[in-house]
């Protein structure tokens, strides 16, 4: 194809299809839906936090209140000796009326317990109390309390070398163990991938204290997902599959993979991404290395102009725990990335959007007003490194957009019980920038999470916010051994997204309409109706409704 033909061709892409006359920046929005790592953006990934912020069984020490028998004659006053471990003032009300009192050995016996629970309940998860031979010299009865200093850890069940070091440093300090310091140990060592704490128990050998926790652990999972959130150009019908296998190299390691095409147009589009994490201390930090390759090739009304798409993108993340514990978590993360995308029309380039960014982000799961809240907060920066691209630069998928930039973007979501049966889910994004953004760094507005009622992208901008309010109906198992729960829901959501500078392809979308998600055995299942509200879909040009399902097991 001659030089002369190329810009004709181009000009064909805007213009010649009906569906694209009265849409601005059609052809814009064909072409990002054909972007691999827009597509990538849309499919199943793993949870960035916990799905709920358990923690595991904690056993109190097995010990008999241990009672000397005494004569103690009327009791002028207790000393309470924990080594100086709890404060003094933190047992008193537990043993305050006991003084004046002549105390038998079941009176003894209870008042040693009511001790060591009020230890317990101040934080001393192992704590334990017993009462000496003494001569009870002036009245006074001595109680010694144990507050639960751990010598060592045992870990049983399953074997995991990070789970010995991590147990090692944070519990087997020397003094005695706070609860928040073993929930958050053991919160901890839940999180290594595949290791899940059964339960604790503590003992005394010969005087030493020792945390007995048994774990679990899963080598390998994954996860098959079939769903037609596609378009017409990719899709509509994806399979999606993640795998993780674990202890690759090292204990506590992980080789997550997830592969994603359209099954019954496999040329249409084809995602790969691998990412590699390991442990780096024994304080839960992670290091991850990522890459990822892309290629589409769209059908639809880009089928003739023989459109392809190609993404390469290689990231390393480093994340550490900031605070863990049942109520609340907190982590944060620094991650580097470099993308490149290229597409080409009849075998001419296109678009080549080359960009490095880094961003730093935290994210968490708390407890909040009855229910469970997650949610991220992350700026992210594209770095004025050579070959990046610019403004004004030639086939950019912008014309307007660079890769220097800073931006700023959120994600939240509340879920709340109303009733046993009934709970409601808040959720909303947005996005700040500080100028105009290539295709890859915008925030789009579409798709399965917020605008369900049209395809993925089909706004897109600089900066926006996105909502949706779902209300979910839990009716149990339905049919025995055939529909093992069944979840009923209605919805509402949409956004607004705007481009600076005057950009086209912004604008608002809403939504609203409702589905049914089953588990069959086995098997997890979804039937969604979405009406669109105040805008015609892209591909249909009316406001029919947009009826979605997916398909999916857990391996």
């Amino acid at each position: 194809m001659s030089d002369r033909q190329f810009p004709f061709h181009v000009a064909l892409l805007a213009t010649a299809s009906p569906l694209m006359v009265c849409v601005p920046a059609a052809a814009q929005t064909r072409l990002d839906r054909a972007d691999p790592t827009i597509v990538e953006q849309t499919l199943p990934k793993p949870s960035a936090v916990p799905a709920d912020p358990q923690a595991p069984l904690i056993q109190p020490p097995t010990i008999n209140p241990a009672v000397t028998p005494i004569r103690t004659g009327t009791i002028a006053a207790v000393i309470v000796d924990s080594g100086g471990e709890i404060p003094p003032a933190v047992l008193a009300p537990a043993y305050a009326d006991a003084i004046g009192r002549d105390l038998d050995g079941a009176a003894l016996a209870a008042l040693v317990e009511r001790i060591a629970d009020a230890a317990r309940k101040a934080g001393y998860p192992f704590a334990s109390a017993a009462i000496d031979a003494q001569t009870m010299r002036d009245g006074v009865l001595r109680v010694r309390v144990d507050p639960g200093k751990i010598d060592a850890v045992r870990v049983i069940g399953a074997r995991s070398t990070a789970a010995d070091a991590l147990l090692g440093k944070a519990l087997a300090t020397g003094h005695a163990v706070r609860r928040r310091q073993l929930e958050r140990a053991l919160l901890l060592v839940g999180d290594i991938p595949g290791v899940r704490v059964a339960s604790t128990r503590f003992v005394r050998q010969d005087g030493f204290g020792i945390l007995l926790v048994t774990i679990e652990f899963d080598r390998a999972s994954a996860y098959a997902q079939v769903d037609n959130r596609g378009s017409q150009e990719v899709g509509p019908l994806r399979s999606t599959l993640l795998g993780s296998l674990r202890g690759v190299a090292s204990s506590g390691d992980e080789l997550a993979l997830l592969a994603s095409q359209t099954p019954t147009e496999p040329s249409e589009f084809a995602f790969v991404r691998a990412r590699y994490a390991a442990p780096v201390d024994r304080d839960g930090s992670l290091l991850s290395v990522s890459g990822s390759y892309g290629r589409s090739h769209p059908g639809g009304f880009l089928r003739p102009l023989d459109v392809i798409g190609r993404s390469v993108d290689l990231g390393v993340t480093y994340a550490r725990p900031l605070l863990r514990s049942r109520d609340r978590s907190l982590w944060t993360s620094v991650e580097l990335r470099a993308v490149t995308i290229r597409q080409t029309l009849l075998g001419r380039l296109l678009r080549d959007d080359r960009l490095a960014t880094l961003t730093g982000s935290v994210n968490g799961v708390s407890r909040l007003a009855g229910g469970v809240m997650r949610g991220e907060v992350g700026v992210t920066t594209g770095l004025p490194l050579d070959g990046v691209t610019h403004q004004g630069d030639l086939r950019t998928s912008r014309p307007d957009g660079d890769a220097r930039f800073v931006s700023a973007g959120y994600t939240v979501d509340w879920a709340w019980r109303l009733a046993p049966p009934v709970s409601v889910v808040v959720a909303s994004s947005g996005q700040l920038a500080s100028r105009p953004l290539l295709a890859t760094a915008e925030l789009g507005l579409g798709g399965p999470v917020f605008g369900r009622g049209y395809d993925y992208a089909e706004r897109t901008g600089d900066q926006g916010i996105l909502a949706s309010v779902e209300l979910r109906g839990d009716l149990g198992p339905f049919i025995p051994h055939l529909i093992e729960r069944v979840q009923l829901y209605g919805f509402v959501d949409g956004g607004m997204v705007t481009n600076l500078r005057g950009g086209t392809g912004g604008g608002s979308l809403f939504s609203s309409g409702g589905g049914v998600r089953f588990g069959l055995v086995g098997l997890d299942a979804m039937v969604e109706a979405a009406l669109p509200i105040n805008a015609d879909r892209f591909d249909t040009r009316d406001k029919r409704p947009r009826i979605s399902f997916r398909l999916s097991r857990a391996f």
